[in-house]
């Protein structure tokens, strides 16, 4: 429900949460990429990033599967 312009929490749904949640993993994974904690290096570091990107996709596509709903 919106009141004098604020959303009450009773409004989002569970794919609203969903989508909030996933968005939000998907910018701690391209944290992940760019700082590169682990200081991986040669073909440890290509595992790493293709992983999290592999993960990232799958973000995006669940994302979309909500929106699509």
């Amino acid at each position: 429900m919106y009141v004098c312009g604020v959303f009450r929490m009773s409004d989002a749904t569970k794919g609203d949460i969903w989508v909030v949640v996933l968005h939000e993993m998907i910018m701690h994974i391209q944290k992940f990429v760019d700082d590169n904690p682990m200081e991986y290096k040669g073909k440890e570091k290509k595992a790493y990033t293709t992983g999290l990107g592999m993960v990232s996709v799958l973000c995006k596509r669940m994302i979309e599967d909500i929106v699509n709903e």
